[in-house]
Formats: C-alpha cells, structure tokens, sequence
C-alpha cells in the first residue's frame, strides 16, 4: 500500500519525487538561513574589534536579501529534480533571473553610495554638500545600473538588445544636442563639490551679483543677496564667471585717505603719520602697513593709509574702521588740524 502511494504518479513525477524535492527545499532554505546567520554573527564579533564602519555596512547588505528571495532559490533548486514542462521551466529561470538582477543591482548601489560617502568625508566636504552630492550621484548611478540591468535581463530573455540600444542611441543624440545645457550644468554641479570654489553659506560676488549660497543643485545654485530676494544662476554660467569668495578671506587690506586744509602748519603735518599710526595700533585686530602725505590736491593736503584687519569678518571691518575714523576726528580737533573739504579761493588785484 505504501509503494503503491509512494509510486503514484502525478505530471510526471511519483510521489517519492516530490517528496525528495520538499526534502531539497527544506534543506536548501535551511542551510541558506544558517550560512546568514553564521555570518551575521562572524560581523558582530567583528565589529566589537573594529572602529570601522565596513562590519555594519555589510550587515546592512545581508539584512537586504529577504526571505522570499532564499525561498525562491531553494525552490529553484528543488524543481530541478522533478519533471516539469518547459513553460514552467521558462517562467521559473525568467522570474530568478528577475530576482537577482534586482537585489544584485541593489547591493551595486548601496557599495557605490558607501564608497563615495568615504571619499567625499576624507576630502573634508561640508555636511550639506556631503548630502547634496551623494543624492544625485546615487540618482545618476542608478539610472546607469538599472538601465545595464534591464539590457542584462532582456538579452538572457533572448530579445535582441543591440536594435533596441541602437534605436535608443540615435535618439539619445537628438535629446543630447537638446539638453546640451543641461547636461553642462550637470556637469558643473559636480565641478563645484568636488574642486569647492564655493560652498554652502559662503558670500560671493560674480558679475553684479553678491550675497550668500543658500543652496547648490544639479542645474543651478541659489544666491541670497544682500536685499533679500533670492537669485537663481545656472551653474554653467556662475562658473564662467570671475567668483570672488569672501568666507575664506583670512585678512582684509583697507586704504583710506585724510585731506587736511592748506593752512595746516608743518609741525601739525609731520604729526599726523603718527596719530593715525598710533589710533591703528591700539584699535583691536588691527595691524598698521604704512601713512605717508601722498598728494597736494586741489584744495587739501592729503595722506594715504593702510592697515590690516586679521578677520575677514565683514561686520568687524566696519565696525573697526567707524573706530578708527572716530578716534582721528578726536585726536586731530585736540592738534587743531582742520579736514579739507571743497573750497575755491579767489584773489582780487586792486588797482
């Protein structure tokens, strides 16, 4: 009785087949689930030795294959040892391939995503930008990848690929000579993160444009002038342009000039390199370069200076320099020296 019901016959195989081919199943689930979990725990004890972030990262990427793709495969392995039907056949090998091609092009993804973030930390780029160009280099690399993959499983489909590509190709040009500036853009988004003329929260002037970068994307970057509103600029065009950068300014060289009236004695002119030199040497972060009488002028004498100030704060600068100006205005209504201003002088001849 029991041969009988083992030998019975259902589309093409006994009993005793399928019974083998649950057993395959079985085991083949089983040892798949215990290799992860060996290996998960080799990554555990791992990462108690390690500072390095590599264990969790592969970690992650086991944690990724689910339990219907391990039963997939096992099934896969065990329907190789029963008779079945070349559609089945077709459509089991059509739905791993599937399958496969997902998660390995998934795990491709996450290896390039992981390998450009230590890249991008060891050159030292800002958290924003960080964030800005691992989004849309992950963008790009996966319209590559999924696009190599679906190429991958048309052609083990046995769809010719090749007039496919070439049909894609020809209109690939038509669509590349129309997004020609996009595609510069593109381009120039990823020149401005990786060779960092600017970044985030710097203040910059280009053309007529100043003010500070509120955000750098794929086509354009956003400006916030000094006014207010917020200015767009392409990033083909911002590029092609003279960029003056003042976050990274370590010092400023300011020069000014002081015109004093004709009547000034020449002790009181000999005087007054000192005074400014003084008030300049005493005012904080400030560093004297030099004061000389530069010009006679129309209607003053006047002198030239200059300082340094060992910030490149621009609010500081101002700050410093109303210093400054008001500390000469005191030190020189105490000399008795007199500012110039615009004045004309006639002499009448009487006969």
């Amino acid at each position: 009785m029991m041969n009988e019901i083992l030998n019975f016959r259902y589309l093409n195989n006994s009993v005793t087949d399928y019974l083998y081919a649950v057993l395959i199943f079985s085991l083949t689930f089983a040892t798949l689930y215990l290799l992860r979990g060996f290996i998960f725990h080799r990554l555990k004890k791992l990462a108690l030795k390690t500072k390095t972030d590599l264990d969790d990262f592969l970690v992650n990427l086991l944690s990724k294959i689910k339990a219907p793709e391990y039963q997939l495969i096992s099934f896969y392995v065990a329907v190789h040892n029963l008779n079945t039907n070349a559609l089945f056949n077709k459509i089991l090998n059509y739905a791993v391939l599937i399958v496969l091609t997902y998660r390995a092009t998934d795990i491709i993804i996450h290896i390039i995503s992981y390998w450009l973030n230590k890249i991008l930390t060891k050159k030292g780029m800002d958290n924003s930008s960080h964030i800005t160009l691992i989004s849309s280099s992950k963008i790009i690399f996966q319209i590559v990848l999924w696009a190599a993959a679906l190429a991958f499983v048309l052609s083990n489909m046995g769809i010719n690929v090749s007039a496919v590509i070439t049909g894609l190709g020809i209109g690939g040009i038509a669509i590349a000579l129309a997004a020609q500036n996009i595609l510069g853009d593109l381009f120039n988004f990823f020149v401005i993160l990786l060779d960092k003329p600017f970044k985030i929260g710097d203040f910059i002037i280009t053309g007529d444009t100043l003010g500070c970068i509120k955000h750098i994307g794929l086509k354009s970057t956003k400006i916030r002038s000094l006014s207010g509103e917020l200015i767009v600029i392409s990033n083909t065009n911002l590029l092609s342009a003279k960029i003056s950068n003042y976050k990274h300014m370590e010092k400023r060289r300011v020069v000014f000039k002081v015109g004093v009236i004709y009547q000034t004695t020449l002790e009181q002119l000999k005087k007054i390199p000192g005074i400014v030199k003084t008030i300049i040497e005493k005012t904080d972060k400030l560093v004297f370069d030099r004061g000389n009488l530069s010009e006679f002028g129309d209607f003053s004498i006047d002198f030239e200076f200059v300082y340094y100030v060992q910030d490149g704060d621009y609010t500081l600068h101002m700050k410093q320099k109303e210093e400054v100006f008001i500390n000469i205005v005191e030190q020189f209504e105490k000399e008795g020296i007199e500012f110039a201003y615009p004045t004309q002088t006639l002499f009448v001849n009487k006969p």
